[in-house]
């Protein structure tokens, strides 16, 4: 039925009320992840330097793993030609967050029109809105990153309404832009027009949409990806092998069920009181839910926080109208006392409850307290004083359009260029990747306090030293040197000038200049400890250290600092990266020289050197957390540094 003009969205405050309030929301948690840069090379700024490259007259290409790569050789995302006006405006991956969370929010106004047409009542569209709008896999699609699937949810829904209204043109409009955004969307489109040919009077439009659905997946992925597939890109994604990328390793499923099962109950649960009754609309969602549910692709991509399962919510949406509707016809028709109105904000309440409680957003309680990887963590999207030195350096080392290879978190800030690696990829135990990187650029970006992490099953991934082995290839690598050191923040050049390296050394004597220690931290002595001006605010530091006690089992690192300022630190590369003191042998001595730069922002003054020892297992020790220190340990004063103005 349709609505009477008295129940246009347009006349429906509360409707664009949610919307303002969910939209907002979404839009601020994803660009929060962005300003604390814990959005990741993978996936945004993948996604972002393959739109940035259609401006430069190339087929979406990014630098992956084994060099440029087209979008159209992996997943055929064709919607992202669409994206390059809006990056020409605002060369920023946070224009494509923004669109992401935008587009999402106004796929509520097709969810009201159905929820409208189905009750013939604004109640039922609002609840039906609402559903969509809070359904958790949705919510969870739009907070990781940016993705084609994600996009291709609400232009889902456009579709939907357009079938329900039987406005074929438009109809037709919203699956081509669907199909457009991921290859693999042609698979529920083509079981959708499979369920559409059922009815006898929308037969024709059924078989069309299948018949299009299908010959556009055979198209794009047998056709387009071999056209755009290159020496250089990925071998596991070429052809059969992406099967066998995200489905070869079936043996984990038996030691995964449990989360599995819980995943499939958080799929498609949180709507099924009503939404089963209009099972049929849930079918073309099934191959993808499923596929996603045995996938055993990196990073446990089974998991309802991923982007896998957007394509799920339209068709609930769609069920659950179908569901209402059967409800208000057998109510009306006085076959059943039951009304829709308990069903509708039931389920539209309980869709609100699963979403508090399942996503990472401010209805969650644990997004307030914040534990490790929920809410304000500084992993997710609390933003600490770090973060704005990192804006600070960026802007001034890192110059535009040159080969980079950046660490992972701050790569996304520099796609605009053709050629960005990542210092350490996630499937890199460590240093394996970048040494036949390194001849395709110029400069290198590594983070030496690298301070986003996570636990894992009480496992730290991530945390303080993880780009170290990287660090230490480039470190000894004579064709790149360290040019620029901030808070952990290392910009290494090619072939730079003398006078611009920061001299990083290290020595092992055979005897100590200074045989009583000067201090202890833990099993370390400190024999010597020395700090002169070179020139202007260019320093070099002196250390001569000794094994004393018990070998530590994890590579503990030295940090000196500028009194308190969280934003003048100086990681001890040599003793962190060229000689970890695992490798120490007990009663050696270890002396360790380099150079620094104190900041020019940092005002003229005098300063206390302070130089602690932290371990990196505790997971703030990247912010130099007083709770990460070598235990026993305290920080150090070594002398007042003084500090030249410019």
């Amino acid at each position: 039925m349709q609505p009477t003009p008295t129940h246009h969205p347009i006349r429906a405050p509360l409707l664009w009320l949610a919307m303002f309030v969910v939209g907002t929301m979404l839009t601020m948690l994803s660009l929060a992840r962005y300003w604390g840069y814990n959005a990741g090379m993978l996936d945004l700024g993948n996604m972002a330097q393959a739109i940035a490259s259609v401006l430069r007259g190339e087929p979406l290409v990014f630098t992956f793993v084994d060099g440029p790569y087209s979008r159209l050789a992996l997943h055929v995302e064709i919607f992202y030609f669409l994206l390059a006006p809006l990056w020409a405006i605002w060369p920023d991956p946070q224009v494509l967050l923004l669109f992401q969370a935008v587009l999402y929010a106004l796929g509520a106004i097709p969810a009201y029109r159905l929820g409208m047409r189905a009750t013939n009542d604004a109640v039922g569209g609002l609840c039906l809105s609402l559903i969509y709008l809070c359904y958790p896999v949705a919510q969870t699609a739009v907070l990781f990153d940016f993705h084609g699937d994600t996009l291709a949810m609400p232009l889902l829904v456009f579709a939907l309404d357009a079938l329900d209204r039987r406005a074929w043109w438009a109809y037709a409009i919203w699956i081509g832009l669907a199909l457009s955004c991921k290859f693999y969307v042609a698979v529920p489109v083509a079981l959708l027009g499979a369920v559409v040919a059922l009815q006898p009077e929308t037969r024709r439009v059924g078989l069309t949409t299948a018949m299009v659905a299908l010959l556009y997946g055979i198209l794009a992925f047998l056709v387009i990806r071999p056209i755009f597939t290159t020496e250089t890109s990925a071998d596991s994604q070429a052809g059969l092998n992406y099967i066998r990328y995200y489905f070869g390793a079936i043996d984990q499923l038996r030691a995964t069920w449990l989360e599995r099962l819980l995943t499939l109950l958080i799929v498609f649960g949180p709507a099924l009181f009503v939404a089963w009754r209009g099972w049929r609309w849930l079918l073309p969602a099934v191959p993808l839910a499923f596929a996603a549910l045995i996938s055993t692709g990196p990073g446990g991509s089974f998991d309802y926080r991923y982007h896998h399962y957007a394509i799920v919510t339209p068709f609930v949406v769609m069920a659950t109208a179908a569901g209402l509707r059967q409800i208000r016809i057998s109510y009306e028709s006085g076959q059943t006392r039951r009304r829709w109105y308990p069903d509708a904000i039931f389920s539209a309440g309980t869709v609100l409850l699963f979403s508090a409680l399942l996503v990472n957003q401010p209805l969650n309680p644990l997004f307030w307290l914040a534990p490790y990887g929920y809410g304000l963590d500084h992993s997710v999207y609390g933003v600490i004083p770090r973060d704005q030195v990192k804006d600070r350096f960026l802007a001034e080392h890192v110059p535009p359009k040159a080969p980079l290879a950046a660490s992972m978190f701050l790569a996304p800030r520099l796609v605009d260029r053709e050629t960005l690696y990542v210092v350490r990829y996630a499937d890199d135990p460590g240093g394996e990747r970048l040494p036949r990187l390194l001849p395709q650029v110029d400069y290198v970006l590594a983070d030496g306090l690298f301070d986003w992490r996570r636990i894992v099953d009480g496992r730290l991934v991530g945390g303080t030293l993880y780009e170290r082995a990287e660090i230490a290839i480039l470190l000894n690598d004579p064709a790149f040197d360290l040019v620029a050191a901030r808070d952990g923040l290392l910009f290494f050049q090619r072939a730079a000038p003398p006078a611009a390296v920061l001299t990083q050394e290290l020595e092992l004597p055979a005897q100590a200049t200074h045989s009583e220690p000067k201090a202890s931290f833990g099993p370390i002595s400190l024999l010597h400890a020395e700090i002169t001006q070179v020139a202007g605010r260019r320093y070099r530091a002196s250390f001569e250290w000794r094994l004393d006690g018990t070998l530590p089992e994890r590579d503990w690192f030295a940090v000196s600092q500028l009194g308190e300022r969280d934003d003048a630190r100086f990681v001890h590369l040599p003793s962190v990266a060229l000689q970890p003191i695992t490798t120490w042998q007990v009663g050696q001595v270890v002396r360790e020289q380099f150079e620094l730069v104190i900041p020019d922002d940092i005002p003229a003054g005098s300063y206390a050197w302070q130089v602690a020892w932290y371990d990196p297992a505790h997971p703030e020790a990247a912010l130099s957390d007083p709770r990460a220190l070598v235990a026993g340990s305290e920080p150090l004063l070594l002398q007042e540094l003084v500090v030249e103005g410019d």
